[in-house]
């Protein structure tokens, strides 16, 4: 089942394979000088200066009960409709359009919305709005 004119971004945490749909994704770039943000749990770690707004970055494989092993280094800034918010992670793979994928429906996991099935492997859908959506509710629960 595609999605037609859906296109993917794969990318890597954890030696895992993830893909987001590309319509969450505003930018990928390389990790930018960072700015605190004080009493924000360690999986945030700070704030940058994209393009004049201010975007929070999180380590997602951190925030999402994974093993951070090793650099971080790219950035998939979300689209601003979903949230000021970035997400650091290993690499970034490719674009995948929905043509080139197999995708099953359900995720077993948290934050996914399914899976992805491209020539590496399978690649865990992650839904952006459900993880800003349990971010912002981990952040208030602790306030």
């Amino acid at each position: 089942m595609n999605s037609d004119g859906c296109k993917y971004l794969i990318f890597s945490l954890s030696g895992e394979l993830f893909a987001l749909e590309l319509s969450q994704v505003a930018e990928v770039c390389e990790p930018q000088p960072l700015w605190p943000v004080p009493a924000a749990p360690s999986y945030y770690r700070g704030a940058m200066n994209f393009h004049g707004a201010v975007v929070v970055v999180m380590v997602l494989a951190e925030f999402m009960g994974l093993t951070v092993d090793s650099k971080m280094e790219k950035l998939i800034v979300l689209h601003e409709s979903i949230a000021a918010l970035a997400f650091l992670v290993e690499r970034v793979i490719r674009i995948v359009p929905a043509a080139q994928v197999e995708l099953l429906e359900g995720g077993e996991r948290p934050f996914a919305s399914g899976t992805v099935v491209i020539s590496e492997g399978k690649a865990r859908l992650l839904d952006a709005r459900v993880i800003t959506d349990q971010a912002t509710e981990r952040v208030n629960s602790t306030s």
